[in-house]
């Protein structure tokens, strides 16, 4: 138990907790959109909001903890990279983070009551776009124009697990979102006798939500069939309240430095809808179909709606294999084996064209004790095109985690 908690104290209290992406789409909104972020759910399709699993601690759903059957901790981090084109040039961005910690535990296995928190990400925004201007004007000349975003949203959530009469699982989270974002505009003017101006806006959202969901007991004695099992759905809905924002804009030159506006305001995010099914084969083989709604048309900040914000839909199916435990068996015989696809219309919407992006996914789970496990899972994602002065993104990801689990609370035997 002691290991278990310096591993958690030593990972939150010491690196950073967004995840980047280096994609010019998130420039609009809050940024691009943290589905999970352990290593299982990114090689499984990002979801599987109807799986019960006592090995792994999901945060899509959280009814899924009523299973657990151990204390467990996970965390994980990310490697990003993007090659990115439009019809002039080509780039390629690169870099890691820390993407979260959660942590659960069992309180009645009767009851299906279990606990769980964590921080993890709800978004993140990273791009930096630079453009030369030709000037007609002969007084301000040619300059230089770059735009810059970093930061994102993360959440604090708290919440637990119950068994409803006929099987059912509810679950219920309290979240706290929290996390700035930064936005600068540079301009670089030729002409040296023109000042460079540097313009930082700063927006700092604070506010509280809930997630809320349920899956449903096993189906598959309707189909009357030995080899499916665990058939179940599961859906979860995700709210937020209106979060109060700080807002700051700062023009800043070699010779004066000007607050040209501050204050707060709100910041509106539309609720996530989860919807899935999941079932076993021959009890070792877990396919899943997920579906996501997000009614981003709904968007404001300010009061205001932007035009370049749609309704996400995401649809992805995703497929594990888990060999049954053997006693004597090597850790090469136990390992977990994963993938999945999925497509997505993106709230983005530029130029009169929506942003699709299609992935395919795979992983895999090595186990290094009984308990605990080493989590891989990688995606390969293509989004956006060429077309309407857009830029296509072809993205690679790469998610290590570990899971580790042990037996707190248990009361001794007298």
């Amino acid at each position: 138990m002691n290991f278990l908690y310096k591993i958690i104290l030593i990972v939150t209290v010491s690196l950073p907790i967004f995840a980047q992406s280096n994609s010019v789409y998130t420039r609009k909104g809050i940024g691009d959109l943290v589905y999970s972020f352990s290593a299982r759910r990114l090689g499984m399709g990002q979801l599987g909001v109807s799986v019960p699993d006592e090995d792994f601690i999901s945060t899509v759903n959280p009814a899924s903890w009523y299973i657990l059957k151990r204390t467990r901790a996970e965390f994980s981090i990310d490697y990003n990279g993007i090659f990115a084109s439009d019809n002039l040039m080509k780039k390629f961005y690169t870099d890691a983070n820390f993407n979260g910690v959660t942590f659960a535990f069992p309180v009645s296995s009767l009851y299906g009551i279990s606990a769980a928190f964590g921080i993890v990400p709800y978004s993140n925004v990273n791009y930096e776009v630079v453009e030369d201007v030709k000037s007609s004007s002969s007084v301000i000349g040619d300059y230089t124009g770059n735009s810059k975003g970093t930061g994102g949203i993360s959440k604090i959530f708290l919440g637990s697990s119950y068994l409803l009469p006929g099987n059912f699982a509810a679950g219920a989270a309290f979240d706290y979102y929290f996390g700035n974002l930064n936005y600068t505009e540079t301009i670089t003017f030729v002409n040296s006798q023109n000042l460079s101006t540097v313009y930082p806006r700063k927006y700092s959202p604070r506010g509280i939500g809930g997630t809320f969901g349920i899956i449903s007991p096993d189906f598959a004695e309707l189909l009357n069939s030995d080899a499916i099992s665990n058939l179940r759905f599961g859906i979860s809905l995700n709210v937020i309240s209106s979060l109060s924002t700080d807002t700051s804009l700062i023009s800043s030159s070699s010779l004066d430095l000007d607050t040209l506006g501050s204050g707060n305001v709100n910041m509106d995010i539309p609720y996530r809808l989860n919807a899935g099914l999941s079932f076993n084969l021959e009890k070792k083989y877990l396919f899943t179909l997920d579906y996501i709604f997000q009614p981003w048309s709904q968007y404001e900040f300010n009061a205001k709606s932007s035009d370049e914000l749609v309704d996400l839909h995401k649809i992805s199916a995703g497929f594990e294999f888990r060999p049954a435990r053997e006693p004597g068996a090597s850790i090469w015989e136990e390992i977990i084996f994963r993938a999945g696809l999925s497509f997505e219309r993106s709230q983005y919407y530029l130029n009169g064209e929506n942003i699709h992006q299609f992935s395919i996914f795979g992983g895999l789970s090595v186990p290094f004790s009984n308990e605990n496990t080493l989590d891989i899972g990688i995606q390969f994602a293509t989004r956006g095109t060429t077309k309407s002065s857009l830029v296509k993104e072809n993205m690679v990801k790469l998610n290590l985690g570990l899971s580790l689990g042990e037996i707190w609370f248990i009361r001794e035997e007298k």
